[in-house]
């Protein structure tokens, strides 16, 4: 995106959205789901906040700009006619896919579904708010009203599935609550509320998905925000929006895209400008001025690509609701060395070089350098199945992070089970194992030790505890389309392809930006070594060898053409 945040360049998305949505709406007035989406997906009528309810409150928002803004839709906007007849036969539908409830089914996999109804319940009564007034939507709210006031009951009394879908319930019934007269809801929302907000002290939500539940959970408290009365409960959904925008902050690369090595939902390991917040930084902004959340709002609308646009709807609905945001100059985090101890997470920004460590997980680092991606460091050795290097413990010192590994991953491992001495029934030979004396081994302890220097990371990495003569690996493993080089040979990378240093220096070059990677090692030949992880077919992995006790300095750095 090259334009700024603003209406006209927005609604140009908008316009794209209602008519590519419309392409799928079913036309035909014999069909019994006429006026649904169509999902090309599953093949299935799909009533919810992705689809038919999406599309509904696209279309509203469109009619929205197209009479206080006219001048800001491209020609190939649809007509204002085409407009109500797509929103009127798809509300139609949609009080028809409503369940005695008045609950609707997201079709992949919740039916008779309490939060799902939330989602659209949500969308509806944000364009509700900004439409109200608007001749235009006069027939559209009055079903969209309808439609609310049969879900309600429902939402209350419908419980949820995951931590975010608490805060899509109290979003959609404290809106409702102020919107429609005669809707007892706030029992219920004091029910949910009494949970407390779950953005930690660090501001990590407990799903941690910067990339797709942070903007959900984050909307859904802006919207409770602005339609409770309780200034405590207030200031505390406030706070904790505001603690968990920084710390997304804090989680971004140079190219605007996040850092999802948290996640605990789909989009963990995904590199993408996360739009979907700029909703909740503009929410914010709006009951808390701050010139760093609207950059940070601008900053995302310019990293992103159409694709990563795919629903406009927030986006012009805030732009209508609080106005195109001033122009901001503000600085946002882009050098500083910050240790999460309770999420376990250590991160570096210094300018163009981002990268993250991670506890409690193999995939032990990340990293990116324009054009370079580091996808993971990961320690493993071949040690009765438990060889893994998984940090128990961080510890940070300024710009170093040192993660320890116990080795001690699973029961009696390592080490073998001993005779018990009586009758065992093979039905039951898995509940045995408790009960069985076990033969030891030293478990396979080991630190890591990484520090942060100029153009890069220095790494030690040391065996405290195991058994001597076992075969260890350091692996490093890239996206493809590199370019590898030591001082003896050159190669073009390819997937899946396994590359041993043995010794000195290595270089990845991917486009402009290269990472230099060594010194090696060679204790042993094992590409696909026993228990390891395997790399990705769409990688390429540099392996490090070595045979135990293991006490290997090494380094990465980082730099531009020839550097």
């Amino acid at each position: 995106m090259y334009q700024p945040l603003s209406i006209p360049s927005v609604s140009s998305c908008l316009v794209q959205d209602v008519r590519r949505d419309a392409k799928w709406q079913i036309l035909d007035v014999s069909h019994p789901h006429y006026g649904a989406l169509f999902s090309k997906y599953s093949g299935l009528e799909e009533a919810g906040h992705g689809a038919t309810a999406r599309f509904v409150m696209s279309c509203g928002l469109l009619l929205l700009v197209m009479e206080r803004h006219p001048d800001a839709l491209p020609p190939e906007a649809p007509t204002q006619d085409d407009l109500l007849h797509h929103m009127d036969i798809a509300l139609d539908y949609m009080h028809r896919a409503q369940r005695p409830s008045g609950l609707l089914d997201l079709r992949s996999t919740n039916y008779d579904s309490s939060p799902d109804t939330g989602f659209v319940v949500e969308q509806f009564c944000a364009l509700t708010s900004v439409g109200r007034g608007a001749d235009v939507l006069a027939a559209p709210l009055a079903k969209i009203e309808s439609f609310i006031r049969r879900a309600v009951p429902g939402i209350k009394i419908g419980g949820f599935h995951t931590p975010n879908h608490r805060w899509v319930i109290v979003s959609a019934l404290s809106q409702a609550g102020k919107l429609f007269a005669g809707l007892d809801v706030d029992g219920v929302i004091e029910s949910y509320i009494a949970e407390g907000f779950d953005a930690d002290e660090e501001g990590a939500y407990i799903e941690r998905s910067v990339g797709i539940y942070d903007t959900v959970s984050n909307r859904a408290l802006m919207f409770f925000a602005e339609n409770w009365d309780d200034p405590d409960r207030v200031q505390a959904a406030l706070d904790a929006v505001d603690r968990n925008l920084d710390f997304d902050l804090h989680l971004l690369h140079a190219d605007g895209t996040a850092e999802t090595g948290l996640s605990r939902r789909q989009d963990y390991g995904t590199r993408t400008v996360p739009v979907g917040l700029i909703t909740p930084l503009l929410q914010y902004n709006a009951s808390r001025p701050s010139p760093r959340y609207v950059r940070a709002a601008q900053w995302f609308w310019e990293k992103a690509s159409a694709e990563q646009v795919y629903d406009a709807s927030w986006l012009t609905y805030c732009l209508l609701k609080y106005g195109t945001p001033q122009a901001s100059s503000a600085e946002l985090p882009m050098d500083f060395v910050r240790y999460y101890p309770k999420n376990q997470i250590w991160r570096v920004r210094k300018g163009d070089l981002s990268a993250s460590v991670f506890g409690g997980v193999t995939r032990l680092m990340t990293l990116t350098y324009g054009e370079v991606e580091l996808r993971s460091i990961k320690i493993s050795q071949t040690y009765f199945g438990v060889g893994h290097f998984i940090a128990e413990t961080m510890t940070s010192d300024g710009n170093s992070v040192t993660l320890h590994s116990s080795g001690v991953q699973k029961l009696h491992k390592p080490g073998y089970e001993l005779p018990l001495g009586r009758p065992v029934d093979p039905d039951t030979w898995d509940d045995t194992f408790r009960e069985r004396d076990i033969y030891p081994i030293p478990p396979a302890e080991s630190a890591l030790t990484i520090t942060a220097v100029e153009n890069g990371f220095d790494f030690h990495f040391r065996t405290l505890d195991g058994l001597d003569q076992v075969p260890v690996q350091i692996a490093l493993d890239f996206p493809l389309e590199g370019y590898w080089e030591t001082a003896d040979t050159a190669l073009q990378t390819q997937p899946g392809q396994v590359i041993f240093l043995k010794q000195g220096q290595g270089e990845l070059r991917l486009g402009d930006d290269t990472i230099r990677i060594g010194p090696g090692a060679d204790g042993h030949r094992y590409y696909a070594m026993r228990h390891a992880e395997p790399v990705p077919a769409d990688s390429v992995r540099i392996l490090m060898t070595f045979i135990t006790p293991v006490d290997h300095r090494f380094s990465l750095r980082l730099f531009s053409g020839l550097g």
